[in-house]
């Protein structure tokens, strides 16, 4: 925090009066340990690693927004990409394949070398390096396969990224065709600028340090409990730099509670300051939401839950038929009400509320749920009734009742038999990005940017970041004309459009919306600022009054 000073003639407590007026007079009073004291934030969303090129889970995004920079962030509340690293950035042609930004010559990675343009550059090239290895091997069958390269990062945002050069201090971007969202792509995950030398080309970081300069310090990371940041003292960037450490403590689960029941105890027992992670369904939704003590702070969260399925040739969900008939007798309603507890809102498109171009495809394409007309629906295809295949699924709030209630609705009138498996979040990810072993999967998406693109270019188009094997002509297409236009409010019919054929072919089909809820002690305040739709985890703006 900001230390005012007495100076000249200026008595001790005419200042004091001054600065209690300007900023409350707590500050001045508090001890040095109390100014230290962190502020502890509990959640269940556990992080895989804290390495930009290998990471694109939502858990880690988070926390590595606190400990990177990218040349742009976004604006709290308009949610806009603004400069962060960069000075200034914008499109230099009018067909939006040419963007070019200028970085800041006051920057420095938390190991103290200065950033250069050539770190920016590397950053981007080093995630598609890797994205190509993995591409390569798992084509090389001179590899046994438990040695073949895994990797899960965020290429996919890159799909259209050409080239990467630099011009003394300006980093310019060339895109295969117009792009109005790669702003957005920029401030996100796989803009994080690394150093060039301490992060190799082809391999991933797994030490878990980190050589960053975001608004924190990685201090230590404690394998399966916590992670202790504390503010960079040589940030620079559009943030306000933190006033306290923060300790995020991480609840994983194990064979007696869930990571949600754990997260509940440890806020019931008073370990935390901030809980914003999710507590099982029936906790949550008896939680007091009056109590100023315990104030609740709700977000209408752009995070969704769908089930995906593998389309490869030879499986069993490969079959448009089979799809459409999950996708026709999944009870959205009960599984929002029975089993989540009324903790989330029932989805009918990709696109959650609150982003342009949300519809209800979902529910208008799929008003016959006649089990009989379904039945004769896949005998004609060609389909064994009951058709067998496997639901994966990983962490989440009710995952185990979930599973088991969208088992239950699929197998009632005998149309599927399913058989779900649990597995780890570290089993899960490989399973469904590197191995594809899975039929079908339950999994959350969280928007990698505060735009429609995130659910349709992301999931949907070539980069196929849920893993699924599906490809369309026609959305590729649509994708391509949305991202064209930069009134991103007039792209809002081609979304539809978009998903409008998303539900037809049905790869993955929504079941629900998230809604955030955060508590927090009553003398914690930026709560409200915490989370976005971004996808940022603004840490930075809690403080301890």
């Amino acid at each position: 925090m900001r230390r005012i000073r007495a100076k000249g003639v200026i008595g001790i407590a005419v200042a004091l009066a001054l600065v209690a007026a300007a900023i409350g007079g707590w500050a001045l009073f508090r001890s040095t340990e109390e100014a230290e004291e962190p502020i502890v934030v509990g959640t269940t969303s556990t992080p895989t690693m804290v390495d930009p090129a290998g990471a694109y889970d939502a858990s880690a995004m988070a926390l590595m927004s606190n400990l990177y920079q990218s040349l742009l962030t976004f604006e709290h509340g308009r949610e806009q990409p603004v400069p962060d690293a960069a000075e200034s950035c914008g499109f230099t042609d009018n067909e939006l394949t040419v963007y070019r930004c200028t970085l800041r010559d006051d920057l420095t990675f938390s190991n103290g070398r200065a950033i250069t343009p050539e770190d920016v550059k590397f950053s981007y090239e080093r995630i598609q390096a890797m994205a190509e290895r993995a591409e390569q091997e798992a084509a090389d069958d001179s590899i046994p396969e438990d040695e073949k390269f895994s990797y899960a990062g965020p290429s996919a945002l890159l799909a259209n990224l050409v080239a990467v050069r630099v011009d003394g201090r300006d980093i310019i971007f060339e895109l295969e065709h117009s792009d109005a969202t790669f702003p957005f792509v920029v401030a996100a995950s796989p803009g994080a600028i690394v150093d060039r030398e301490n992060y190799e080309m082809l391999e991933l970081r797994d030490d878990w340090q980190v050589d960053g300069s975001g608004p924190f310090l990685l201090e230590a990371w404690n394998e399966g409990e916590s992670a202790e940041l504390v503010p960079n003292p040589n940030y620079r960037g559009a943030n306000e730099p933190p006033e306290f450490p923060v300790t995020v403590r991480y609840f994983y689960g194990d064979e007696e509670q869930s990571a949600e029941e754990q997260l509940a105890a440890a806020w019931e027992n008073g370990e935390l300051d901030v809980n914003d992670g999710k507590m099982p369904p029936q906790v949550m939704s008896a939680v007091n939401r009056s109590d100023p003590q315990r104030p609740v702070t709700e977000n209408t969260a752009g995070s969704i839950r769908v089930m995906a399925f593998n389309t490869d040739e030879g499986m069993p969900m490969a079959s448009q038929v089979a799809r459409q008939t999950v996708a026709a007798l999944l009870d959205r309603d009960s599984i929002a009400s029975q089993v989540q507890q009324g903790t989330v809102e029932p989805l009918y498109s990709l696109i959650p509320v609150g982003y342009t171009g949300h519809g209800t495809p979902f529910f208008d394409q799929y008003r016959e749920r006649d089990p009989e007309v379904l039945r004769q629906r896949m005998v004609n295809a060609g389909l064994p009734v009951p058709l067998p295949f496997g639901i994966a699924y990983s962490r989440g709030a009710a995952n185990h009742e979930e599973a088991a209630e969208i088992e239950r609705q699929l197998e009632e009138d005998g149309l599927f038999e399913v058989e779900v498996a649990h597995y780890e979040w570290d089993e899960f990810i490989p399973g469904v990005y590197s191995a594809r072993d899975y039929d079908a999967y339950l999994i959350g998406w969280r928007p990698d940017f505060p735009d429609p693109a995130t659910f349709t270019d992301g999931i949907l188009g070539p980069g196929d970041g849920m893993g699924t094997g599906f490809s369309d002509e026609r959305i590729d297409q649509l994708i391509a004309e949305a991202q064209a236009v930069s009134n991103r409010a007039l792209a809002a019919d081609t979304f539809l459009a978009i998903h409008e054929l998303a539900a037809e072919d049905a790869p993955i089909i929504p079941i629900w919306q998230e809604k955030r809820f955060t508590i927090s002690r009553d003398e914690i305040t930026g709560v409200q600022h915490l989370v976005s739709g971004s996808g940022v985890w603004r840490l930075w703006e809690l403080r301890r009054i």
